[in-house]
């Protein structure tokens, strides 16, 4: 504890942060493969039935498509940045330091002191661009993982959005033809019946 104390001093708080990124995806990936296994347990389960099995995979899909995959993206767009923009300060840090010292008339002791910091923290630089590849990596495979939860979301759905939406625009097409074609078949049962009554009325 007392070394990741001074790893989270010396590095401005950049070790502790890109811990906690790294550890929401690692936690974002464990649930998603716990709802993978749940999913096939659900499929397996011959005590459930098709409607409870669709309430499922549609539940376990809103949570995906709501919460965890932004989130994912979320730490995935924050860790790189965060890596990238925390070393880029320290690197700054260490290399002003040392210019600074080796433009002066330092002493040995003096000289050797600063350039132990300055490397130490451009030692930390390089550790905190690396760690924040890490949730960047994670990402992509949170999402080829979910895969499946997209789709059991979508059959239960009856399908992706655009076939759904295809599906509706047709069975309304499919309703305004028979609503037409009906309506032609009483226009002409009318317009029969219009000349059956001119036709009595002349023979009067």
């Amino acid at each position: 504890m007392l070394r990741f104390w001074r790893y989270s001093v010396d590095t401005y708080g950049g070790a502790p942060v890109l811990l906690f990124i790294t550890l929401v995806q690692i936690a974002l990936l464990a649930w998603v493969t716990v709802e993978g296994f749940r999913g096939r347990r659900d499929r397996e389960d011959s005590s459930l039935s098709p409607d409870e099995r669709r309430l499922r995979a549609a539940r376990r899909a809103e949570l995906w498509q709501k919460h965890v995959r932004p989130l994912a993206l979320t730490m995935m767009l924050l860790g790189p940045g965060l890596g990238l923009g925390m070393s880029t300060l320290l690197g700054a840090l260490g290399m002003g330091a040392l210019g600074d010292v080796m433009g002066t008339s330092a002493g040995a002791d003096m000289l050797a002191a600063t350039m132990a910091h300055a490397y130490r923290e451009i030692s930390y630089a390089y550790f905190l661009m690396v760690g924040g590849t890490f949730p960047m990596l994670l990402g992509p495979v949170i999402v080829l993982a979910a895969r499946r939860i997209d789709h059991e979301g979508a059959d239960a759905r009856g399908g992706e959005p655009d076939d759904v939406l295809l599906h509706t625009l047709k069975s309304l097409l499919a309703v305004a033809e028979a609503q037409a074609a009906r309506s032609q078949i009483d226009a002409a049962r009318t317009h029969a019946l219009l000349e059956q009554a001119l036709q009595r009325r002349c023979a009067a």
